[in-house]
């Protein structure tokens, strides 16, 4: 079994150790030693060592901001890039972008949509448009679909005749009388017929006279002429 040692005989053990340690780092130190193997090379190592290189810091360039008798300026060269520095300094051909072909320039809406011509609006045209989208109020009991430009004249459009076809003569013939060269003439021979918009009118009118001095004038000349 092997013997315990003591700390008298631990310690003795460390210092031969380290006097051996000794020992050899003075051979090492000598040429003769060159050799020798030697554990500590701390010697070695720092005559090994290479120069820690240069930190590129950047502080030698000059800033953009400079002190002026207390006043902080900025150098307007400095703060601009050289790319772009040299597109400001210097001249620069200005391209120009081709002008773009809009609908209004042209004169007609393409093979897609039959060609139709640029909209010529003439007073005749403007009223029979504007009588086109009020539709509804001339007759309320016919469904037309929901009109989303209202107030905007058609960029391309024409006018043209509807030629009856032989079937139609008797069904939906339009006598000669009630025809009319416009929409508005036909519209207002329809009114002069029924009396329609005018008893409207007339209503809209008694409902917000309704209360007033002539409302209750009214009231009493109807109740003086019943017997």
């Amino acid at each position: 079994m092997s013997e315990i040692l003591t700390d008298e005989q631990i310690d003795q053990l460390l210092a031969e150790a380290e006097a051996r340690l000794r020992e050899q780092a003075v051979l090492l130190s000598t040429p003769s030693g060159a050799d020798e193997i030697s554990l500590d090379t701390t010697e070695a190592k720092a005559k090994e060592r290479k120069p820690l290189p240069k930190l590129r810091h950047g502080l030698g360039q000059q800033t953009y901001i400079k002190d002026n008798q207390g006043v902080a300026l900025t150098k307007p060269q400095a703060t601009i890039p050289r790319d772009q520095r040299k597109l400001a300094d210097g001249l620069r051909p200005v391209e120009v972008a081709e002008k773009s072909k809009k609908i209004n320039d042209q004169l007609s809406a393409g093979p897609d949509w039959f060609d139709l011509p640029k909209t010529n609006l003439t007073p005749q045209l403007k009223r029979d448009l504007q009588l086109i989208q009020m539709r509804s109020v001339l007759d309320p009991h016919r469904h037309y679909k929901k009109n989303n430009r209202k107030g905007k004249v058609p960029t391309f459009s024409q006018t043209g005749t509807v030629i009856e076809g032989p079937t139609e003569f008797y069904s939906s013939r339009i006598n000669k009388k009630d025809r009319h060269k416009t929409f508005v003439e036909e519209a207002i021979a329809a009114e002069k017929e029924n009396g329609r918009l005018k008893r409207k009118y007339s209503e809209v009118q008694e409902a917000k006279t309704s209360g007033q001095k002539a409302h209750y004038k009214k009231v009493l000349a109807k109740r003086k002429k019943k017997p």
